[in-house]
Parts: structure tokens; sequence; C-alpha cells
């Protein structure tokens, strides 16, 4: 390859595809710019899964869980395993294994390429893993307490009164999340 070739193409290196890469390309983890595009990213993937669709499949199969309900409207083709290695290693102060690199880069090949979109589907099935909780307790928040840092400083923020956050970090899934979980409960009510 002569120099003008060089030049006129710029690929990148590859990148590792574990959970760092993962919380590094999500929405959860951004702000700013970056945090706006990749929610838009998620609410766009969101779309294509109406709450009463989820609420008709998840009474239809209770059984297979939020997860799998969601990948299978979303026509996702992943092993659910994988997603729950990943929502146990999600946030960074929860137990890291390779386990759940290795997931996220079998999660990440099945639903596309490693880019902010991929991510954003990876990331709303581990959101969904959270919807279980809504299913067993469903007065509760979906995840009692999340982390911020404050000067520093890591704060423990209780969600009892916000269970889907506020402000632009608000989950843009709580219709979902709460349509899985109503329907899951449904079938256990008749």
């Amino acid at each position: 390859m002569d120099s003008r070739e060089l030049l006129t193409d710029a690929p990148v290196p590859p990148v590792e595809v574990n959970m760092a890469w993962l919380r590094a390309m999500v929405a959860r983890f951004s702000s700013g710019e970056d945090h706006t595009r990749r929610r838009k990213l998620v609410i766009e993937e969101l779309a294509n899964a109406e709450p009463e669709t989820l609420r008709q499949a998840a009474a239809a199969k209770p059984h297979q869980g939020p997860v799998a309900t969601l990948a299978e409207v979303l026509g996702f083709d992943v092993d659910p395993a994988d997603v729950d290695k990943v929502a146990k290693a999600y946030q960074p102060h929860f137990p890291q294994t390779a386990e759940a690199d290795k997931a996220v880069a079998r999660l990440v090949e099945a639903l596309g390429r490693p880019d902010e979109r991929t991510a954003a589907k990876v990331g709303l099935l581990v959101q969904a893993a959270a919807t279980e909780s809504l299913i067993e307790n469903p007065q509760g928040p979906p995840v009692p307490t999340t982390r911020r840092w404050v000067d520093g400083a890591e704060v423990i923020v209780d969600l009892k009164d916000f269970p889907f956050g506020i402000g632009p970090h608000a989950c843009p899934g709580e219709a979902h999340a709460k349509a899985l979980a109503e329907g899951a409960l449904s079938s256990t009510r008749q």
C-alpha cells in the first residue's frame, strides 16, 4: 500500500467489546451531547415495541421473563442468560467478571456491530432485567437505589420517590417496563 492509499483510508484499531466498552457507549452512563444522542437511539428502539404489545406478550408467556419478551417483540435474537450476566456487572460497583465481558461481546455480535446503536440495544435489554423486580414487588421501584458522584464522592440516591428517575436521565422505558410487569402479573391473577 502506498502513502496515497494510506492517507485516503483512516481505519481505527478495533476496540475490545466488554463491560467497560458498554458503559462507555450507553446513555445511562453519559452526560451532555453524548447522553442526548444515545438516549435518542434508545427511544427509537423502544418505538418498535408498543407497551400494549409488550403487555400482551408478557401475559401470553409470563414464564419467559421480561428480557426474553422484550427481545422477542423487538426481534432481537439473543440469549437471555447473556443479558443476565451483563446485568449483574452493569454498574461499575458490581462484581466484574470475564463471563460478563464475553456476554457483552456475544450480544454485540448478535445485535449488530460495536457502535452506539448496538450499545443502546444491549442497554435496553439490561434495563429490562430490572423489570423482574417489578414483577416480584409491584409496589417498589425496579431498582431501589442508584449512585452518583458529587465532588469526587460517591452518593447513594434512594429511588423510592422517583422509581424511574427524573429529568434528562429518567428512564425512557417506564411505560414499557410497567407493561411487561403488568402482563406477567395478569397471567398469575387468572
